[in-house]
């Protein structure tokens, strides 16, 4: 559960976008669930014959009533308002149970006062799914007491993020934000680019950008390999440069190449996800591994040899096979072992190198798998270095051998490649019970997150995974489609290429 607080200074204005339209049209169902006082008292009515307007002046009038009793001495952005935001893979609640949870998370924040002080007036009240399809619900409390004393917040984010872990454990939902556990955050989607992809269809930018920077680090042994490879992926790279020192290179950027004559969409790599910065991307090599600007601009395009259709089916089978005897050596792993760290992170990149070559549109259930999986292997923020593995090199080698053979051509090709992607699902099941033995209860419900997305392709497979810790079920299976015979590409394209189909 992901709360996210706001601040405002009207309650009216607060409710009549809580009860409008939305900006996507996805305010569909309003009604309050729960509150300082008995819903139907509280609830708004609806003036059909006025258009279906309603009529907020009475629960507006309810809500300031305390701070205007409050007047000078009342808090200025009095109005603190909370979304409780579920990820689209829990589901749905209903509204009795998101009550239950509004009113406790309102308890827990101390909002509802106690023997000593009155409580606060609030409401939660839902309207359909978020434009991400996130079931969710919206806390509107005013900072006053009943008897109008202003009530003083002091690290609220910090304190609803602590709330939100103790009622995921009380009311059963999934571990799904691994940023709240210590390791590196990853920032959300902006409305803007939200929308952009809804009305476009395609995956947003930073999540294409995000798949690209990480496969093309699986096995990069130098930063120039790496970034060469991000050019042969068809990504604009820039270098951002020290004050000090105009050869050092300080920080990165990447775009997608635009259509037409728009202008390029720049991203940080630190934008990107909090373990694609490029301090932490280099900890990965020695100093000598490093770049200079120099060498950034000149790094050439990484081209990947065009191979025959029998060579491409040789390395995807070598690939299965080798992936296949990797998932072994790793249920031999004992949990808390140093090399977990960096065989998780090569995981990562090669499951992000298989969506790239499978959905190159970054919309299928691998592109979501690489995605969650990625938030299960998130590092630690104190941590800079991880542990050599054996292990991460093998897998290293099979995504570099994997980003050489490219897509499939035809239907026959894709029929070979799944064997692949079904490899790397079993290799997403050991990490994930790997994250439940281990009782990282954030990484392990990203882990289960990513082993759901996957699981339709290993059941098809005919050998169905007995035991796999998992915090929801997947809905109707989000099956790749067949890609259309096409000459070898390695650059990201905007259009909706075809997938693989099974």
């Amino acid at each position: 559960m992901i709360p996210k607080v706001t601040y405002g200074s009207r309650v009216r204005g607060l409710l009549e976008y809580l009860w409008g339209p939305g900006k996507a049209e996805e305010h569909v169902n309003p009604h309050l669930v729960a509150g300082y006082d008995d819903v139907a008292l509280l609830a708004p009515e609806r003036y059909e014959r006025d258009g279906g307007r309603w009529g907020l002046d009475d629960l507006a009038a309810r809500l300031d009533a305390p701070q205007i009793a409050a007047g000078e001495r009342g808090v200025k952005q009095y109005v603190w308002q909370c979304s409780l935001s579920l990820p689209a893979q829990e589901g749905q609640l209903d509204d009795d149970t998101w009550g239950r949870i509004a009113g406790r998370f309102v308890q827990e924040m101390g909002f509802t006062g106690d023997a000593d002080r009155p409580g606060c007036r609030w409401i939660a009240m839902r309207h359909g799914l978020s434009a991400k399809g996130n079931d969710h619900v919206h806390l509107v409390i005013t900072l006053a007491t009943e008897d109008g004393a202003p009530v003083w917040l002091r690290q609220d984010k910090r304190r609803s993020q602590q709330v939100a872990d103790l009622l995921e454990d009380e009311f059963g939902l999934g571990k799904w934000t691994p940023g709240r556990a210590g390791v590196t955050r990853r920032p959300e989607l902006t409305r803007p680019e939200v929308d952009r992809a809804r009305r476009s269809g395609l995956a947003p930018d930073r999540e294409l950008l995000r798949r690209q920077v990480r496969a093309a680090l699986a096995g990069a042994g130098s930063e120039a390999e790496w970034v060469a490879r991000m050019k042969g992926a068809g990504l604009l790279v820039a270098a951002r440069t020290a004050a000090k020192d105009v050869d050092q290179v300080a920080g990165y950027a990447v775009a997608l190449r635009p259509a037409g004559g728009n202008k390029p969409r720049w991203f940080a790599g630190r934008s990107l996800d909090g373990d694609l910065s490029l301090p932490r991307i280099r900890a990965r090599w020695s100093d000598e591994g490093r770049a200079t600007a120099g060498q950034w601009a000149d790094a050439h395009s990484v081209e990947s040899p065009r191979l025959r259709g029998e060579d491409r089916i040789a390395v995807w089978r070598s690939s299965a096979a080798a992936l296949e005897a990797i998932s072994g050596r790793l249920r031999g792993l004992p949990p808390g072992s140093p090399q977990w760290p960096a065989v998780a992170r090569a995981s990562v990149e090669l499951l992000a190198g298989v969506a790239a070559a499978t959905e190159p549109s970054g919309q299928g259930p691998i592109t979501r798998a690489a995605d969650s999986l990625a938030r299960a292997a998130a590092p630690r923020r104190s941590t800079r270095t991880s542990a050599a593995s054996t292990v991460a090199v093998e897998l290293g080698r099979v995504a570099h051998a994997l980003l050489i053979a490219g897509r499939a051509r035809d239907g026959g090709e894709a029929a070979v490649l799944l064997a692949v992607v079904v490899q790397a699902a079993r290799l997403v099941v050991a990490l994930a019970e790997l994250r439940a033995a281990e009782r990282q209860a954030h990484a392990a419900g990203a882990a289960a997150a990513a082993a759901a997305h996957l699981m339709p392709l290993l059941q098809q497979d005919g050998r169905h995974v007995n035991q796999v810790p998992t915090q929801t079920q997947t809905g109707a299976a989000d099956r790749p489609t067949l890609p259309s015979p096409a000459p070898a590409r390695t650059s990201v394209r905007r259009e909706s290429d075809g997938e693989l189909q099974r």
